[in-house]
């Protein structure tokens, strides 16, 4: 690790982001800074490992994670444990630390759950607000086992892809704690802290005497010099008329973990199953040394991830990325965009990043949704491929 600080100033459009990276790595590039079209806030950290922004392999992605848990000593991870990552960026990472925490800690009781933009009907339990965001909301639903969310002493652990203030990890240990969980000790778990220790202040400030700890693996701080004169962005709207209701979500669990949505909360029970019947039978079989894109749809990355793994170990060359709601310049680190309405129907715009017009790699998408959730212009845009939908079907498309 990096003892000396390392200073280095991005010019964007609007401002200069002057970061002071205390602690990183010293192979590999973690991250990359964009510019995001938010008036809210400027930059944005776009993660190499994350397969949000920038498409990856899963095996570096579950190392980063690992890494990441891998800090935390023994003696912290007492059960039971509340895992929880943030919609939708976080969802995929939280469940990955929370399946990490399980390898370690397999006799404990542990619960993974995520914060949600798509409630569901009659299951709401807390919400808070992400002050920054260009979707500020944010639901957490009543999982199906609610037996961690009551009793004995806990430790809730929140996952973030990064953290600059700590304002949203404070909001969300709020809302669990005013929503009746006893919490005796919180971990903080990021790719990237720039915090500088405020991220882990902000709940003590809540809630003195509870033990915080963070762990990340890029520490440091930052300082944002706006441009008086720039011209700030507005957040894109869509423009377009929906034609369909919007998706609800489907209050059960699905017994495949390819489906099982995190809001519901996933117990992350260890997958005893052979590689091959996690993978759908009427996907036509991948041989090894293909090359496969797995693409994620918004809050569904954790099926479309674990795909991409069990692929990547049968040896196919695999690479993951999924669709956003984060609206971000092209340029040196956007090099393609597709924009399109988005998946679920409520009137947003949606984006794939990095992925170039119909890819040369077989391109396998998933969505929790039907298969109208894939909308013509991302599939023109494709090109060709494999929708699997929320019910496990597969659908061969082509334009």
């Amino acid at each position: 690790m990096q003892q000396t600080p390392v200073i280095t100033r991005h010019p964007l459009n609007t401002g200069v982001l002057e970061l002071r990276t205390i602690a990183a790595p010293k192979d590999g590039e973690l991250f990359r800074i964009a510019e995001r079209i938010n008036p809210k806030r400027s930059f944005l950290f776009v993660s190499t490992v994350l397969g949000r922004h920038i498409p990856v392999r899963p095996r570096d992605h579950f190392d980063a994670v690992n890494a990441i848990v891998d800090q935390i000593p023994d003696a912290l991870l007492g059960g039971p444990l509340l895992v929880m990552g943030y919609a939708e960026t976080a969802v995929g990472i939280g469940a990955a630390a929370a399946r990490r925490i399980r390898e370690r800690r397999p006799e404990a009781d542990l619960l993974y759950l995520s914060t949600t933009r798509h409630p569901v009907a009659s299951r709401e339990w807390v919400s808070f607000s992400e002050g920054h965001s260009h979707a500020t909301a944010h639901h957490v639903m009543a999982p199906t086992s609610c037996e961690l969310l009551s009793g004995p002493a806990r430790t809730l652990v929140l996952v973030d892809d990064e953290t600059t203030t700590g304002n949203t990890f404070a909001a969300l240990f709020k809302a669990v704690h005013d929503g009746g969980v006893d919490v005796k000790r919180v971990l903080l778990l990021t790719l990237t802290d720039w915090s500088n220790g405020r991220a882990s202040q902000a709940i003590a400030v809540l809630c003195p005497g509870i033990p915080v700890d963070a762990f990340s693996l890029v520490r440091g701080e930052w300082r944002w010099e706006q441009d008086a004169k720039a011209t700030l962005p507005a957040v894109p709207i869509w423009a377009g008329e929906a034609t369909l209701p919007a998706w609800v979500p489907n209050p059960y669990p699905v017994p495949n973990p390819l489906f099982h949505a995190p809001r519901l909360g996933l117990q992350m029970e260890p997958i005893v199953e052979p590689m091959r019947p996690l993978i759908p039978t009427a996907l036509p079989t991948v041989a090894a040394g293909d090359s496969v894109l797995v693409i994620g749809t918004g809050e569904h990355v954790w099926g479309p991830m674990l795909l991409a793994e069990r692929l990547e170990q049968e040896g196919a060359d695999v690479t993951f990325v999924a669709t956003t709601r984060s609206p971000i310049l092209n340029g040196e680190v956007i090099r393609h965009k597709v924009t399109f309405p988005d998946h679920y129907r409520i009137g947003v715009p949606m984006y794939l990043h990095n992925v170039p017009e119909r890819p040369c790699a077989r391109v396998i998408i998933m969505t929790e949704t039907g298969d109208d959730g894939i909308c013509p212009t991302l599939r023109a845009y494709l090109g060709r491929g494999h929708i699997i939908n929320g019910a496990g079907q597969v659908t061969e498309f082509e334009t």
